[in-house]
This record gives C-alpha cells, sequence and structure tokens, in this order.
C-alpha cells in the first residue's frame, strides 16, 4: 500500500518545497520538490496528481494500491484507471492492475505557460528549434526548465552526481539566456527516496515534474524519444524504456486545461540532429554523453552523435563541444563500432550508416572494417571457449 498524504509548502532559503510524506507499506519518508521562490505560487499542494504519476510504475511492479488524501483531477484518474493501467499489465507480466483509492475534484484553472525541458541534448535542441518563432504562436515556448528527479543518476558516479548537475545547471543557463527565455530550476529527492529505473520510468518521472507546476502550465513539450511513432509498443513495456509507449502515456497524463504532447516523435533521432546543425545553441552547448557533463567522446551516445554528425558533414561545426580531432584519429574504431551495431539491428544506428555508405571516407574503409569485424568477433568466442572447462577445452583442441 503507497499512502500519499496532503502536500504542503516550505521555505527553504530563497527556494520554495512543495513537500509530501509518502508512506509504503507503513514506512514513511518525506518527498521534496524545490523552485526558486517566485515559482512558489505555481506549486500544487491541491492535488495529488504529481504524485499519483511519480509513483505509478513502482505501485504497479510493486503491487501497491494508492490511497491518496487529496483529491486527483477527474480526467487524470479516469485516464490512468481506464486506460494507462489496463494497457501496461496487459502487456507488461510483471505489472499489477492496482486502485487508486481518492476523491476526484475538476481540473485547476489552465495556466498560461508553454513550457520544455532544457537538457541540451539533440531531442532538447530539436523542440527549443522548432517551438521558438513558429507558425503557431499560442504554442511557441515561453519557458525552459531543467529538474533533478532521476537523470543525475548513476551513471555520473565516476564524476560525481552534484558536481556534474550543478555543471549542468550552468550550462544550461547560458543556453536559457541565449535563447531568450526564463529557465525554471528544480531539484527534487523524489528519485533519491524512492529508487526507480530510470530508463524505464522516465516519463512519469518527469511528468511529477510538469505536474509540480501544474498551475503554470497549458502545454508541454516532453522531448524523450530517440525513435520515431512507428516503434511504438506495448509489449513487455516492464522491461524496456518508457518512451515506447509514450504516445498513450502522455495522452493520459494530459487534461483538458494541460496538454503535454510527446515531442519530435515523428523523426527519428538522426532526422531530428539534421534537423538542428544549424541551430548555434546546439553547435555551442549541445551534450550527449551519459558519463560526463561535457561530451566524453567515447560512450555510446556521444559515438553515435559524432558518427551522426561526421554523415551529415557537420562535425567541424561542432568542435566547441566535440574532439573532433580525436575522433578523426579514431576513426577506424569508430566505424567498426557503428558496423558492430548494424550487425546488432540496431534502429538508432541504420539511418547513420546508411547515410555514411555515401561518403566516401567510410566506403573505402568498409571491407577493412568487415574484416575487422569479423577478426573482432573470432577474439570473443576464444575468450568464451577459454571460460569453458578443461574436459570441454580438450574436447574442442583434439578434433
Amino acid at each position: 500500500m503507497i499512502n500519499i498524504f496532503t502536500p504542503y509548502i516550505e521555505k527553504n532559503g530563497a527556494k520554495s518545497r512543495c513537500c509530501c510524506d509518502i508512506a509504503v507499506d507503513g514506512e514513511k519518508k518525506n518527498v521534496w520538490f524545490e523552485v526558486d521562490s517566485e515559482y512558489e505560487k505555481y506549486l500544487c499542494t491541491e492535488r495529488s496528481d504529481a504524485y499519483v504519476i511519480g509513483f505509478l510504475s513502482f505501485a504497479m511492479r510493486g503491487g501497491h494500491d494508492i490511497i491518496c488524501e487529496a483529491p486527483v483531477t477527474d480526467e487524470l484518474l479516469y485516464n490512468i484507471s481506464t486506460f494507462l493501467i489496463p494497457s501496461l499489465c496487459k502487456y507488461g507480466k510483471n505489472l499489477h492492475a492496482i486502485r487508486i483509492r481518492c476523491s476526484i475534484a475538476p481540473p485547476l484553472a489552465e495556466g498560461d505557460a508553454v513550457g520544455t525541458g532544457c537538457s541540451c541534448g539533440v531531442d532538447s535542441f530539436y523542440s527549443i528549434a522548432f517551438h521558438m518563432n513558429s507558425s503557431f504562436p499560442r504554442n511557441d515556448l515561453t519557458h525552459l526548465c531543467i529538474n533533478n528527479v532521476g537523470a543525475f543518476n548513476e551513471c555520473y558516479d565516476d564524476y560525481g552526481r552534484e558536481k556534474a548537475m550543478n555543471e549542468r545547471y550552468t550550462e544550461t543557463r547560458k543556453v536559457a539566456t541565449k535563447a531568450g527565455l526564463p529557465l525554471i530550476e528544480t531539484n527534487s529527492n523524489f528519485w533519491d527516496e524512492f529508487y526507480q529505473n530510470h530508463l524505464r520510468t522516465h516519463t512519469y518521472s518527469s511528468c511529477f515534474a510538469v505536474y509540480m507546476l501544474q498551475k503554470l502550465w497549458r502545454v508541454y513539450y516532453y522531448a524523450s524519444s530517440g525513435y520515431d511513432f512507428s516503434l511504438f509498443s506495448l509489449k513487455d513495456n516492464d522491461l524496456y524504456s518508457s518512451d515506447h509507449y509514450e504516445l498513450l502515456s502522455l495522452q493520459c497524463f494530459s487534461t483538458s486545461m494541460l496538454r503535454i504532447y510527446s515531442d519530435g516523435g515523428e523523426k527519428d533521432r538522426f532526422e531530428k540532429t539534421e534537423g538542428i546543425v544549424s541551430l548555434p545553441l546546439a553547435q555551442q552547448h549541445l551534450h550527449v554523453c551519459i558519463r560526463k557533463p561535457y561530451n566524453c567522446g567515447q560512450c555510446s551516445k556521444c559515438r553515435r552523435t559524432l558518427l551522426t554528425l561526421d554523415a551529415l558533414n557537420a562535425l567541424d561545426d561542432f568542435s566547441a563541444v566535440f574532439d573532433v580531432e580525436e575522433y578523426r584519429k579514431k576513426l577506424d574504431a569508430n566505424y567498426l563500432w557503428l558496423y558492430s551495431k548494424h550487425k546488432e539491428h540496431d534502429d538508432m544506428v541504420e539511418p547513420i550508416y546508411e547515410k555514411l555508405l555515401k561518403k566516401q571516407s567510410f566506403s573505402s574503409r568498409s571491407n577493412h572494417i568487415k574484416r575487422m569485424y569479423v577478426m573482432q568477433q573470432g577474439i570473443k568466442k576464444l575468450r568464451g571457449i577459454a571460460k569453458l572447462p578443461r574436459r570441454i577445452m580438450n574436447k574442442l583442441t583434439s578434433k
């Protein structure tokens, strides 16, 4: 059982916190969400909406019914109970069809703001570029956000989570200043107190942050997925990234007063990167690394982005955020990584591979790369054989 008690506001110097006691099977912890005090009036204590969303996956995985002291918005509860929970449970064998016990209330008055997260990744910059000075002024951005609700997790342990967070917040302030938009900086102990796998639950934790300020927003663009809408799937949804079914979840998390869009899903990651290569903000501040608060050039996301920029002839345009010369020095190794992912049928790299096949730098090396791949696979097999019991090794080597 998860008990969500009534939220309340606390001052914390120049910050304001919305706090809420959460009890799981009787063990109570306090969850807080912090903003600059100028945004205190938008913190939502009148509804349990944010907490229901934030704990929904946690509850379904643990088989916990949810009881709320403060009411839940009727439209939101209807969407979650009628469509989201049954659909996820039908195709997620490790999920439970939990009940949410609460009183209901109508949606709060509509906010005026239009926002999106500013992580400075490809998806983030694509949303920012698309929703500034567009053909639909009412849907143009009025605010940018950076939230700490799980993204600064164990992947930054070697560097230091808090250090990485502080450095990324500093960089994001520069982006917001250049974009001419106010930046809302938030912080929370939500993820620390109730650990959840970030990949599988980031949609829930991010919408938790959105709903904590639901009195501010009219529209929020959630730019998370590197896949396009063609890869929507509920199958085994409990095992994979939550972005695979955002077309459903974000529709269910929207109400008549707050619309949350799965933004950029009409394009894949390659197409989004192509859409921002001429954007000065991206050229100066793009950050995709999953290890450091700067681009290390070696992790999977850095490599994939560098290869994309290579395919688009845009490497030099991003020399401010990537060590382009180091990438070129290790071109064979980077192309081998790409070919390995291609052989694994990685959907993310296929557009990159197809584009690079048309480039001389790659096509001239293709036979060499394939031979390297065969050698690499042979070495892996030998290492596997070396781990076999001696009696099996003797049989294999005696033939």
